[in-house]
């Protein structure tokens, strides 16, 4: 579809709710960051609520929050308690034997009920203040406050799918899903392909929007290399940021890296990880976890970093790709995800690979020369400049949820 960029009228009489797995200023997962910032930016035009759960960890979906409404950052929030916690042990368990296929609906829904939040509070609120909301935008489809609550209010629906190829979306219970909404709203030219090709939803409304990056008010390099020199001890660094999982290539990350140290004896070098732990790290000398760290050391520590490391093999958007491109920083991205592939590709900000060797290759090849760093560097914070800014992306969710709202009102022809 076009890419939409007129000017729009306000309505701030249009109350539209973000309905969202977990949300908050303590809550760095990519698809909760994209609705928080989405929600503070369309208040400016609509009436936004958020609709969501007590959970801030989504391994165990632990009732944390009061149950509620509350205000974050200027945007009004209800949050509803999720009926049980996770047990995460039988949930593996479960997983391992419905993702190997097979298992029948039946125990699929088991599995997706498991998998969470589930906040039957959140759902029966959906059913009695349906006539309330002119639209409903759901971010992503994997969990349970979408796969069960979408459909309750499907004719007032818009999806955020942040779909990828991956074992549990081939699974029988997510096939009507993806046709039920008014609209579609993707985050990358991959991630459409990728859901009209398996869904068969070309016809539903839809468009490409991404999030919108905006340059750090206040970075210093200097100020992270301050902080943790002598952890650093001198030495250059590569830099994930995100949750330290295994599902997100942490593991192979920490492989490669260490199996490099060995291979190119060089490039002294350091793996710097930011993020919340949710695997076991391996003690290396030349692994540093910092855990969960403010925007501010974040962006510090890209401004610092050789390199921004992208390992996930399942990706809609990478907003840490954005966010380095943003700072100058160039990324080396784990290839088999077409997604991110597609981003270093469109950007020319990146490269990327597919196994240890090709990892080996383009990682020297990035840390002998600068000059490269710095183009693809370049190459990014043009690419953002140009391609994800918030005037961009609030016009093109103007024009979407206007359209989407005219033809539940059956005034399209």
């Amino acid at each position: 579809m076009s890419c939409w960029m007129e000017e729009m009228e306000v309505d701030e009489t249009m109350k539209v709710a973000f309905v969202v797995q977990r949300y908050g200023l303590e809550v760095n997962g990519g698809a909760e960051l994209l609705c928080r910032q989405v929600a503070e930016r369309m208040a400016k035009y609509w009436n936004v609520e958020v609709l969501t759960t007590c959970a801030i960890d989504y391994m165990t979906w632990q009732n944390e929050y009061p149950p509620g409404p509350t205000v974050v950052n200027g945007v009004a929030v209800q949050r509803f308690p999720v009926d049980v916690p996770r047990d995460v042990i039988a949930f593996n368990r479960l997983s391992a034997s419905v993702l190997a296929g097979g298992a029948g609906r039946d125990a699929e829904l088991r599995w997706l009920k498991a998998q969470g939040p589930f906040s039957s509070a959140l759902l029966e609120y959906l059913r009695r203040h349906y006539q309330t909301y002119a639209l409903f935008i759901f971010y992503t489809y994997l969990y349970a406050s979408t796969s069960f609550g979408l459909p309750l209010v499907a004719d007032r629906s818009i999806l955020v799918p942040m779909a990828h190829d991956e074992p549990p979306i081939y699974l029988e219970i997510f096939r009507d899903l993806f046709c039920l909404p008014k609209a579609l709203i993707f985050n990358t030219t991959e991630e459409q392909g990728f859901v009209n090709q398996c869904f068969g939803t070309q016809r539903i409304l839809q468009d490409v929007v991404g999030v919108g990056i905006e340059a750090p008010s206040d970075v210093r390099a200097e100020r992270f290399l301050a902080q943790h020199g002598r952890d650093l001890e001198e030495r250059e660094f590569i830099l994930y940021v995100g949750r330290v999982d295994v599902s997100k290539g942490c593991r192979q990350l920490c492989s490669h890296f260490m199996r490099f140290q060995e291979d190119v004896p060089e490039h002294p070098l350091k793996l710097v990880l930011l993020g919340a732990q949710a695997m076991e790290i391996p003690r290396h000398p030349d692994i540093l976890s910092l855990g969960f760290v403010s925007d501010q050391e974040k962006c510090d520590a890209m401004a610092a970093a050789q390199v921004v490391m992208l390992p996930s093999p399942y990706e809609s958007l990478s907003i840490v790709a954005l966010e380095a491109w943003q700072l100058g920083k160039p990324v080396l991205a784990n290839g088999t995800c077409a997604v991110l592939q597609g981003q270093c590709k469109r950007s020319n900000g990146g490269l990327w690979y597919e196994n240890y060797a090709e990892f080996r290759e383009t990682l020297s090849l990035l840390l002998r020369e600068s000059w490269l760093r710095e183009r693809l560097g370049a190459s990014g914070r043009s690419f953002i400049q140009c391609c994800y800014n918030w005037a961009a992306i609030e016009a093109k969710y103007l024009r979407l949820v206007n359209l989407a709202a005219e033809e539940e009102a059956g005034r399209l022809p």
